[in-house]
């Protein structure tokens, strides 16, 4: 007999074999439902072949650390140079790559 939650009725002498069949169904239904221990085993083997948070952390810092920043800002270089250049003219296509490589690292 499946559970009855109209058992027992109100205001009626109680007759124990409804009542028992009663509590007979819900304890078959209790044991039919998985334990915790099941529900987290569940899980686990569902889960189990992937990726942890920290194991995906990783994985994309490690990705955005092998890419160049985004150099945006810097503006092309407009200046002439002598021929033969001078030494500031060197200096400054020297410190303008120096910049851009810094700019490019992540790691810096």
């Amino acid at each position: 007999m499946p559970f009855n939650a109209n058992i027992p009725v109100n205001d009626t002498l109680g007759n124990a074999d409804p009542i028992r069949e009663n509590f007979n169904a819900l304890k078959q239904q209790i044991d039919a439902a998985p334990t915790a221990e099941q529900v987290a085993e569940s899980i686990n083997n569902a889960v189990a072949d992937k990726p942890t948070n920290d194991a995906m952390n990783s994985a994309i810092s490690g990705a955005i650390n092998g890419t160049p920043r985004n150099v945006d800002g810097f503006s092309q270089l407009y200046y002439a140079i002598s021929d033969p250049p001078t030494q500031s003219e060197v200096q400054q296509l020297l410190d303008s790559y120096n910049a851009l490589i810094l700019a490019l690292r992540r790691n810096v």
